[in-house]
């Protein structure tokens, strides 16, 4: 309730050329009272249970459909629904169903509460519905985001599900000699998936990897494809959030395995994020010394860099990506339509690693995100597929010319060195990926200026980028000594020197050695530090004034 179905139905309708139907008005209208009356009359069961009827007469009708809150959590509902149409889930926090919904005098369960009764309703009526609404094929958050701005994203993420058919693929070649790879991308493809399998691995054996909110939408689809390809299935889930990138991951990964009989006439299939393919990647290049694996990636970020370039691995407490293996994947399959329920800070995050290839890279991949921001972050469906391939071509050229990071290839390190140190100092909580790299890459221009390899001006527009994707670019208030000694871990240091990846220009880079020290110095103070000084300038003023 209040997360904006009656508001987006209409114009979403007309956006369609569809019809718009209110589950709820067409309830009381057959019922000749209204919902408040029938809850009265008949409790929460009798509703319920014509609300299934009506689930029933609508569900084939071709409209846009404005169901109940409590719709789809009932029983078989999920299943249902996703059998007569498309299924999107309108995202809001509780501050701002709160504030849409008010007294909500006329909403039966909440009727009669006072605030803070409302808001732990609210609460304990979302935890429970969770896992009915993040089966939707697509979700949206509906917070502050424009009326316009949501029916146009919605628009044509439905008629690209609706559609039945995937855009012509985009095919980037990864060239490590017998080693090679294909990066798939096409949307809509997500159900070719097995087929796509069968002709890279000969295996008898194919096991899911994923995560619970990934896994409820998507791992059903890849699994019956898989299937109908002469596969037999297992599926195995993990634990969502990158503090679960780790060797106790691992270790249960690898129980599951046997517990399903896995074998080297198996294959590993991740389906989710980077945190997904990275756990996946490296219990495939460690069990039983090897075997097969394929990236499914379902986030931006995982799409246009995790998934490519067989870098596989495990955080320790003591920093990012500290334990793992080259492994290759034998097939990177990107259906960009996946997108269409990420969450838009996610997705923000994922225009992060995007936007640290073409700094890298590709001064014209730069200016087209500079000029087409609005497109993307509304996922139009051409320039999206446009600048993920544009994204992975690079990924692929800097692999196929140094697969095992010696050189050309730290320079996609841009951003990570006070990136990583940022995520182990907030013990990989709170702060998404990408949002630490766009900290980490502002801090890197500023720094690329001061030492002279950049011009100025460089940052600001670096700046200016990220803060159009919404990324945050400061970084958080941690003492220099905690910075300090999170950068001396940093996996790329050789000779207690970190090998820095600096800007000379949008486009260029190269890397230059620096102590961690000098990293550290460069960061603004902890908040103790700054306390220490205002109390140090507070006591030279009171001695000046006596």
């Amino acid at each position: 309730m209040g997360a904006g179905k009656s508001t987006l139905g209409p114009p979403l309708a007309r956006a369609l050329r569809r019809r718009f139907v209110d589950a709820d008005e067409e309830i009381e209208r057959r019922a000749g009272a209204s919902i408040a009356e029938l809850f009265a009359r008949e409790g929460e069961a009798g509703f319920r249970a014509r609300e299934r009827a009506e689930l029933g007469a609508l569900g084939d009708s071709g409209a846009v459909v404005a169901l109940g809150g409590g719709a789809i959590a009932q029983p078989g509902a999920p299943e249902r629904l996703a059998a007569q149409g498309t299924v999107v889930y309108l995202r809001a926090r509780v501050d701002t169903l709160l504030a849409r919904v008010g007294p909500a005098s006329e909403r039966p369960l909440l009727a009669g509460l006072a605030p803070a009764e409302r808001r732990a309703r609210l609460e304990a009526l979302l935890a429970e519905r969770k896992p009915a609404y993040e089966t939707a094929r697509i979700a949206v958050d509906t917070d502050e985001a424009s009326v316009p701005y949501l029916v146009a994203q919605l628009a044509e993420g439905i008629r690209a599900l609706e559609s039945h058919e995937a855009t012509s693929p985009r095919r980037v070649e990864v060239a490590l000699g017998e080693r090679s790879y294909a990066v798939e991308i096409a949307s809509g493809s997500l159900d070719g998936l097995g087929a796509a399998v069968a002709r890279v691995v000969r295996a008898r054996q194919a096991v899911l990897v994923t995560v619970p909110p990934v896994g409820r939408r998507f791992a059903p689809r890849a699994l019956r494809s898989l299937r109908a390809a002469g596969f037999s299935v297992a599926r195995i889930e993990v634990p969502d959030g990158d503090a679960h990138k780790s060797l106790r991951q691992v270790s249960r990964i690898y129980a599951r395995l046997l517990a399903h009989g896995a074998d080297r006439d198996s294959v590993l299939v991740a389906l989710g994020g980077g945190m997904v393919g990275d756990v996946t990647g490296f219990a495939a290049a460690t069990f039983l010394r090897g075997i097969p694996f394929v990236q499914v990636p379902t986030s931006l970020l995982a799409m246009v860099d995790a998934s490519v370039g067989g870098k596989t691995g495990v955080n320790l407490p003591e920093g990012k990506n500290l334990v793992g293996a080259f492994h290759q994947p034998r097939l990177v399959w990107i259906d960009p339509a996946t997108l269409a329920s990420l969450p838009a800070r996610e997705l923000a995050a994922g225009f992060a690693e995007v936007i640290k290839k073409a700094a890298i890279w590709d001064a014209e991949l730069f200016e087209t995100l500079e000029r087409d921001v609005e497109a993307l972050r509304a996922q139009g469906r051409a320039s999206l597929e446009s600048v993920i391939e544009r994204a992975v071509r690079i990924k692929a050229e800097v692999v196929s010319r140094d697969e095992r990071e010696q050189d050309l290839r730290m320079l996609l390190n841009f951003g990570h060195t006070l990136g990583h140190a940022v995520e182990a100092l907030q013990r990989y909580r709170g702060l998404l990926h990408g949002e630490a790299v766009a900290i980490g890459m502002v801090f890197a221009a500023r720094r690329s200026e001061a030492l002279g390899h950049a011009p100025t001006g460089t940052a600001d527009r670096l700046e200016a980028l990220c803060r159009r994707f919404d990324l945050p670019t400061e970084p958080p208030a941690f003492p220099r000594r905690a910075y300090l000694a999170a950068l001396r871990v940093d996996k790329k240091s050789r000779d207690s020197r970190i090998r820095f990846v600096v800007l000379e220009g949008i486009g260029r880079a190269r890397t230059v050695p620096l102590r961690a020290e000098e990293l550290a110095a460069a960061l603004p103070p902890g908040p103790r530090a700054r306390r220490d000084g205002a109390r140090r300038r507070h006591a030279k003023g009171s001695r000046e004034r006596r």
